[in-house]
């Protein structure tokens, strides 16, 4: 066959024949055939790439040489930092002992081997395989993630304390193992191994493990005990036994499987041995050891491992301002005591709206003494500080502030009874006023019309971070029956500060290697959790329950504030949630113990939101946000669709006589209402007035507990406090 190529003037090349004749396929002509590259220009087009690649290799073999544990540098203390540079505590410390591998027990070696590497005696010192599949998952995910987990390739890598997830250390890492198998015997490369490796709580190498997890010498390991410690290799935070026994245990089984499939095992499998208690340093003493823990937390899920936090010299950043965090610590502490009743916590998270920066946090007196993050961990029900997130379903769903409702106490709403507390009696009122005063039987027929559904997706997407499929079912679902923690709340008020835009709660700002490199940095998001027309309507209510109504303890002087309480029944959890333009404030007192109410606390018989946590939050915000600008709110906007207005009395309003009166004793006085109830208004907006005022029966005169409003409102008989109540298990105002 003639493989020549064709000429301008063939058909094959594309012309049309001289003769006019018509081409096959409607014209087209035929496909010229390509010419096939030469031998020798195949060979010098996949040559010379590999030519250069050898020759690189060859230059890096050269150059990269081979440290003994000796001569590696020393793991350096990472440095937490407020937002302003100045410190907040050091952590991780050189804590290694190297021994020879004869002093390392036989059973302690075998349980590694099991754990890392069983081939480790009979293959070469790099896995082909582990290398290929590990490039194959790097290529997928867009990065170099993951390597190849040889004993000689891990202690390669620990050679190298640069975090540095670059292909060019790669490399360096399998050149360095090929040269160890080239110049050490495989006991020499197991002991460099074993004297380097991290097996967690700042140990280093199998000599202070040993001692640390088991208060002996490696020479003295048993195959139980060697097998914790093999299993901690993988991941020292996720292994501890006494941090996660779970897990733990079932990677101690995977090693002393893997001992028994080699026949590294005598006689019976042997018992999972007791693990000293975790020894935690200074650096998590006093309330700073829970934002030292939690930014270690919060590293680890960005991909940074226990060991690299501890040993590679990292400066971090935190979100957190010193001046205001002394002042959380300060204002909780002032207010409730050192210390409070056994099983009693109490937290404080403050939250910059819009970007989600935690600028302050209480979450416990010392985490030495109680090791649990009140703030984030500790979960309580929400009470009636769950209601802005029914507001903002109803408001989210056309409804309008202006909307009224039933406040009349106790109603029935198929088989669940409601009772506003101490039978508080309200006419027909609009949106501001039951929330003002937290009327009970106005929310819950409130959340049934938004939809409890669509209350639950308003609350996540706000920042409530807990399951609420099953409480959602509920009639009592808008109460606050949902346990919610000190941070989401903190979070959700904060998105409707910042006009509906959410933005996830973070600690950490930067991190910084040793060398000043920026190894990560926070990236700030917002999405719309509400309009700002929404969100504006659920503040400009929240504004009054600060200026008259349950959480009047909570006013800043000179300064507008929204905010909510909210009490459970029973008394066994307090909040107040509140903020400002620039700052939003979670405050809970809440009790592990269900059946524990909080009482006689701090000078307070019954402890409710408008008490302790309001005037722990007031006292906070107001030393916090001292110096900064008093910022407005922006006006309500009065959403969604209104209701047909009914005529409001003149100022000096007097009774008259209804058209077809009934029977009574006396007559039924029409209330005079002030188009200044609820105090403050901004400048910019109309002075707030109630949709409709609504006859009332006079009632005997009661006293308030703690006096919530300055004025009992104009359509509402006095009660007797200010916590709302209803039947158990609905949590209350």
């Amino acid at each position: 066959m003639d493989t020549t190529a064709a000429t301008p003037d063939d058909p094959a090349a594309g012309a049309a024949p001289p003769d006019g004749t018509v081409l096959p396929d409607g014209g087209a002509p035929p496909r010229a055939r390509l010419r096939r590259p030469s031998r020798k220009a195949l060979l010098l087009g996949l040559g010379v790439p590999a030519a250069v690649a050898v020759l690189g290799l060859g230059v890096l073999f050269a150059a990269v040489q081979v440290p003994r544990p000796e001569t590696l540098e020393s793991p350096q203390v990472s440095l937490i930092t407020f937002s302003d540079g100045k410190e907040i505590a050091r952590v991780g410390a050189q804590n290694r002992v190297d021994v020879p591998l004869s002093k390392v027990s036989e059973a302690a070696r075998r349980a590694v081997l099991a754990a890392e590497n069983r081939d480790f005696y009979s293959e070469p010192g790099i896995s082909p395989k582990g290398i290929l599949r590990a490039a194959w998952a790097n290529v997928r995910g867009g990065g170099v993630k993951q390597g190849a987990s040889t004993i000689t390739q891990q202690y390669a890598k620990n050679a190298y304390l640069s975090q540095e997830r670059t292909l060019s250390r790669k490399l360096k890492e399998v050149v360095i193992a090929v040269k160890l198998e080239r110049a050490y015997s495989k006991d020499e490369v197991l002991e460099f191994y074993l004297n380097t490796v991290y097996f967690g709580r700042g140990a280093y190498g199998i000599q202070t493990a040993a001692q640390t997890y088991f208060g002996k010498p490696a020479a003295q390991l048993t195959a139980g005990e060697g097998a914790v410690l093999a299993a901690l290799l993988r991941s020292p935070a996720a292994y501890d036994p006494v941090e996660d026994p779970q897990d733990a245990r079932e990677r101690w089984d995977y090693v002393v499987k893997g001992m028994q499939e080699e026949g590294w095992l005598e006689g019976e499998q042997p018992a999972y041995p007791a693990v000293k208690p975790k020894d935690t340093s200074d650096e998590l003493a006093g309330p700073q050891g829970y934002l030292v823990q939690q930014v270690q937390d919060e590293l680890e899920r960005e991909g940074f491992t226990e060991g690299m936090i501890r040993s590679s010299g990292l400066r971090i950043t935190t979100t957190v301002d010193p001046r205001v965090q002394a002042e959380a610590v300060k204002a909780v502490e002032s207010v409730t005591g050192k210390t409070l009743p056994e099983g009693v916590h109490r937290a404080l998270v403050a939250v910059e709206p819009g970007t989600g920066a935690i600028r302050a946090q209480y979450a416990g007196t010392d985490y030495l003494k109680k090791p649990f993050n009140a703030a984030t961990q500790g979960t309580a029900q929400a009470g009636s500080s769950f209601k802005p997130y029914v507001l903002a379903a109803a408001l989210d769903s056309r409804m309008s502030l202006r909307s009224t409702m039933d406040g009349a106490s106790p109603q029935t709403f198929g088989d669940y009874e409601v009772e506003n507390y101490g039978d508080e009696q309200f006419g027909e009122i609009d949106l501001v006023q039951a929330t003002a005063h937290s009327v009970n039987t106005v929310y819950v027929p409130l959340g049934e019309r938004a939809g409890l559904s669509h209350v639950a997706e308003v609350a996540t997407r706000l920042g409530i971070t807990a399951d609420m499929s099953k409480d959602s079912q509920l009639p009592s679902f808008p109460l606050g029956t949902t346990s919610v923690t000190p941070l989401s709340q903190a979070v959700a008020y904060a998105t409707i500060a910042a006009r509906g835009q959410h933005a996830d709660a973070y600690l950490v700002e930067t991190v910084e290697d040793a060398k000043g490199r920026v190894l990560y940095e926070a990236a700030r998001k917002t999405v719309e959790a509400l309009t700002s027309d929404v969100a504006d309507d659920t503040s400009y209510a929240l504004q009054q329950v600060v200026a008259d109504g349950t959480g009047r303890a909570a006013q800043l002087p000179g300064r507008p504030a929204a905010g909510k309480t909210g009490t459970t029944t029973g008394n066994t959890a307090a909040w107040f949630v509140g903020y400002t333009p620039q700052l939003a404030t979670s405050v809970a007192i809440f009790s592990e113990d269900p059946d524990v109410p909080l009482r006689d606390m701090a000078g307070v018989d019954e402890v409710t939101g408008g008490s302790l946590p309001a005037k722990t939050w007031s006292r906070f915000m107001e030393a916090a946000l001292e110096g900064e600008p008093v910022e407005e709110f922006p006006p309500p906007a009065y959403g969604g669709v209104e209701p047909t207005p009914s005529p409001l009395p003149s100022a000096t309003a007097t009774a008259e006589p209804s058209a077809t009166p009934e029977p009574t004793t006396s007559p039924t006085p029409l209330v005079e209402v002030s188009p200044y109830v609820y105090g403050y208004a901004p400048p910019t907006n109309q002075p707030y007035q109630p949709a409709t005022s609504q006859p009332v029966e006079p009632q005997p005169e009661q006293t308030y507990e703690e006096q919530p409003y300055a004025q009992p409102s104009a359509t509402a008989r006095t009660g007797s406090g200010r916590r709302q109540s209803t039947p158990s298990p609905a949590p209350t105002g």
